[in-house]
């Protein structure tokens, strides 16, 4: 029995290209039954539908699975179809992840040479179906899976309980994975996480309804992942992937105990939500000391109504502000923030304050602000309410990424107006001296990451000048 596991191209892998943590445990789990596995990743070798085809040739596994992002998904559709049709019709192929967890049953009708979707945690779910079809049992009794019987007929089976003991997860093989090529902006790093599930239930993430409840690890378990890799693997910057880490006051306390005690020297990176950081305020000189060197901040938009919508209104603009300004200055921390147009509730005038606010938000009080359209994922409360009122125009979901976005949901504001606030708010924040000089400094800065960082910046931007085309589109 062997497995191939692939990660499909990617939106923004040009910019942001980290391994698939879902990929790496479930690679953990079969390789510590027996079960023999490879690891085929596309957005990290830059390979188009073609090569992984020819490699599963090469490969001739028995099982394949892939997942993707809502606007790639269908790169595993095809992956699924050109296996059945060119290689074999015997392979066995299942996808899974957030997006085929909440399209499950249209994903199987659309798709016949797909024989079965994983939905929510996966590791010991593809674990149950190597077994069986190793042993030529049927699939019937396994929980969590949405697939296609002997007759055709497309049976979904109830949820599997989610892991508890996440402590129990062995450590991803990165052995079997290109450690080489991820990197996120330049910087060369690796993917840890230090819990599964959220406290907050925004209507636009997906998180919390993937994975249920709050689940942490123990912050041993975390640093002995860190030193595990660093050993093995030569490497000591990681970013936590997870849409919130640290929820957990005294699980990052605790981990600040753990690295200083074990005289622990890593560079770490991370996602949090601007209420959370602003709490543990008492605590950024500790975790600088302790390797943290870059955040991202989601703030969506400057409007209180706005924020409300999103469930983002913890902090003042004047909390946020001194905040930003003293981690990206002081601490010379690097702060990237996350903006977001085209809400609902959102009016133009909403719309060109968030544009505005960009503007104001960089160089001074980060090191960059990304505005984009908003997009509702299928499985979010935001999916579900837009469909409940017939919002949704469209459901090709090629078109749910990156601009292409805000078209696909009706709101106050036309699509063209967003498009047009979206490309003001770049030209905007970026096309000044002042953005000019501030690179230039940072080509210069006492900050490793900074330099690197920057560097990668202006080659990403002499390829885009130089070729005409967006940096994440898939050459496909």
């Amino acid at each position: 029995m062997k497995v191939l596991l692939i990660q499909p191209p990617m939106i923004g892998s040009t910019v942001v290209n980290l391994p698939n943590l879902g990929i790496a445990t479930i690679a953990a789990i079969l390789k510590h039954n027996g079960i023999s596995v490879e690891i085929l990743d596309a957005a990290a070798e830059g390979l188009s539908i073609d090569k992984i085809i020819s490699k599963i040739r090469l490969l001739q596994p028995n099982i394949i699975g892939s997942g993707g992002q809502t606007p790639t998904s269908g790169y595993s559709l095809k992956i699924f179809e050109k296996t059945k049709k060119e290689i074999s019709k015997n392979i066995y192929t299942m996808a899974g992840g957030p997006h085929f967890t909440f399209t499950d049953v249209e994903s199987l009708e659309k798709c016949p040479e797909l024989d079965m979707i994983v939905r929510g945690e996966a590791e010991y779910t593809v674990l149950d179906i190597c077994k069986k079809l190793k042993e030529g049992k049927y699939l019937h009794d396994i929980k969590g899976i949405t697939y296609r019987s002997s007759t055709g007929k497309i049976i979904r089976n109830p949820p599997r309980k989610q892991i508890e003991a996440l402590d129990n997860l062995p450590f991803p093989p990165w052995e079997l994975f290109p450690t080489h090529k991820y990197n996120m902006f330049g910087i060369k790093m690796l993917s840890l996480f230090t819990s599964r599930g959220c406290f907050f239930h925004c209507r636009h993430c997906i998180t919390w309804k993937i994975h249920t409840d709050v689940r942490l690890r123990s912050v041993k378990r975390i640093v002995d992942e860190m030193f595990f890799i660093k050993k093995n693997f030569n490497q000591d910057t990681f970013f936590f992937q997870e849409d919130q880490t640290f929820l957990n006051r005294q699980q990052l306390e605790n981990f600040l105990d753990e690295l200083e005690s074990r005289n622990a020297r890593f560079y770490w990176a991370f996602e949090t939500r601007s209420d959370i950081m602003y709490s543990y305020r008492d605590l950024w000189v500790r975790m600088k000391k302790n390797g943290m060197f870059l955040i991202f901040i989601g703030l969506e938009s400057p409007i209180d109504m706005v924020k409300k919508y999103y469930k983002e209104e913890g902090c003042s603009q004047d909390q946020i502000e001194k905040m930003l300004h003293y981690l990206e200055h002081a601490l010379d921390i690097i702060i990237h923030i996350y903006l977001v147009i085209g809400a609902p509730v959102e009016t133009e005038k909403n719309i060109q304050a968030t544009v505005n606010y960009a503007k104001q938000l960089y160089p001074k009080f980060c090191s960059f602000v990304i505005t984009t359209p908003l997009v509702p994922f299928p499985g979010t409360d935001l999916f579900d309410e837009l469909k409940s009122k017939n919002l949704i125009t469209t459901y090709n979901w090629a078109k749910y990424g990156s601009f292409d976005g805000m078209t696909v949901f009706q709101s106050q504001v036309s699509p063209e107006t967003i498009a047009k606030y979206c490309l003001a708010a770049w030209k905007n924040t970026y096309m000044s001296p002042i953005v000019m000089a501030k690179l230039f400094l940072d080509l210069f800065s006492n900050n490793k990451f900074r330099r690197q960082r920057v560097r990668y910046y202006l080659k990403v931007a002499i390829i885009f000048f130089f070729k005409g085309k967006l940096i994440f589109d898939a050459d496909l």
